[in-house]
C-alpha cells in the first residue's frame, strides 16, 4: 500500500478549516454540524442555527473572519479520554444527531488552542498555519435553518 500524500495532506488541511470554521459558529451562534464533505476540489460544511439568529448572521463577512483566525498560528491537538467524561464536557460533540457509536468507550478528541475542541477520528494538520489559503465559494440556504457553506484552496 502507498499513501498519495498530496491528496492526503490536502485533506487534513480541508478537514482542519471545516473544524475551524464549525468551531467558529459554535462559539459565536451555538451552531451545530449537520454534514461535512472533502472533494478533490472543493469542500462543504453543513451548520444549523437558531432560527431567530439566522438573519443576525454575516455570512458576508465570514471569510474575512475565519481568516482573521488564521493569521495567527493554533496548535491542533488530539487526546483520549472516556466516553463519559466525553459526553459531560461541553460542546465535545458539535453535531446534530451524536455519531459515535455507544460500542466506543473511548473518544479521541481534536482540540485548536480556542477555537475548537471535539470528538473526531479524522486526520489533521499540526498548525493552522498549513492551512492553505482559501476562499469561500458560496453560502447555500438549505432549509429554514441550515447553511451549506463550500470552500476552496487557492493556487
Amino acid at each position: 500500500m502507498q499513501i498519495d500524500w498530496t491528496w492526503r495532506y490536502q485533506n487534513m488541511q480541508y478537514h482542519t478549516l471545516l473544524h475551524v470554521i464549525s468551531g467558529y459558529f459554535y462559539q459565536h451562534y451555538n451552531a451545530l454540524a449537520t454534514s461535512s464533505q472533502i472533494e478533490k476540489e472543493h469542500a462543504r460544511l453543513e451548520l444549523s442555527f437558531s432560527p431567530d439568529i439566522m438573519e443576525e448572521i454575516p455570512f458576508d463577512q465570514l471569510e474575512q473572519s475565519i481568516k482573521k483566525i488564521l493569521a495567527q498560528p493554533h496548535n491542533v491537538y488530539t487526546k483520549t479520554i472516556s466516553r463519559a467524561e466525553a459526553e459531560q464536557k461541553v460542546g465535545v460533540i458539535k453535531t446534530v444527531i451524536n455519531l459515535l457509536p455507544a460500542s466506543l468507550n473511548e473518544i479521541r478528541i481534536v482540540q485548536i488552542n480556542d477555537i475548537d475542541e471535539q470528538g473526531c477520528g479524522g486526520t489533521h494538520v499540526s498548525n493552522t498555519n498549513e492551512i492553505k489559503d482559501f476562499s469561500i465559494m458560496k453560502i447555500q440556504q438549505k432549509g429554514p435553518t441550515k447553511k451549506r457553506i463550500k470552500i476552496q484552496f487557492l493556487g
